[in-house]
């Protein structure tokens, strides 16, 4: 099962062609918050889903499943063979996700943006405490609680944005980012032999002047 956590900014902008990549019952969506008309000038729905669960009004234009609920290490027994999507805008969530894969094998992406950058990088159990663990070259995964939506009611529309306002052209950028990194190693690094996928790039950063690779 694919799980995107988040179906805000970047998660409104990857599900279209995420759903042409895998199949949408294949496709889980999860978030725990409200569309409201402030969001509609950065984020991909329309008037008419105000008021909706974001993960239920794109899960229900694109057939996908949802779980109308924040993302929660231990809500759902993951397995290897899983991917999380994590598209959240607080490193709570973030390192939960990377623990889920720790203790079940599965595999993430996690893309995030400011105003106008953004990023996306790719982790894997085996890379745990390297120097392409996120909560290595990101310290602040493991110690920073701020703007954790099941603590403080504040999701991706709330505080966070007041204080780092997106431009949708932003959050289309962290969803291609991440969208390619799902493709380089769910389709494609499973087919290349050992000493290739060795240097394969595993972050992706980008602002208005340059595209950084990590590999």
């Amino acid at each position: 099962m694919h799980y995107i956590i988040g179906c805000g900014g970047v998660g409104s902008a990857i599900v279209p062609s995420f759903c042409l990549l895998k199949p949408p019952a294949e496709i889980t969506l999860i978030d725990g918050d409200t569309l409201e008309t402030r969001n509609l000038n950065r984020q991909m729905f329309d008037a008419r889903q105000v008021g909706m669960n974001k993960a239920e009004a794109l899960a229900t234009k694109y057939r996908c499943r949802f779980i109308p609920e924040w993302f929660a290490r231990g809500k759902i027994r993951h397995q290897r063979n899983d991917w999380l999507i994590c598209l959240v805008d607080n490193h709570r969530t973030r390192l939960e996700a990377l623990e889920v894969c720790d203790e079940s094998g599965c595999q993430a992406i996690l893309a995030a943006n400011e105003t106008h950058s953004s990023e996306a990088y790719y982790y894997r159990r085996t890379w745990q405490g390297t120097h392409r663990d996120p909560r290595v070259y990101y310290p602040e995964i493991n110690t920073d609680p701020s703007g954790d939506p099941r603590a403080t009611a504040i999701g991706c529309t709330g505080e966070a944005q007041v204080a780092n306002r997106q431009l949708v052209s932003a959050n289309l950028m962290a969803a291609a980012l991440a969208e390619h990194l799902f493709v380089l190693w769910n389709f494609k690094a499973p087919r290349m032999d050992a000493e290739t996928v060795a240097v394969l790039p595993y972050k992706f950063v980008a602002n208005l002047s340059k595209l950084e690779t990590y590999k």
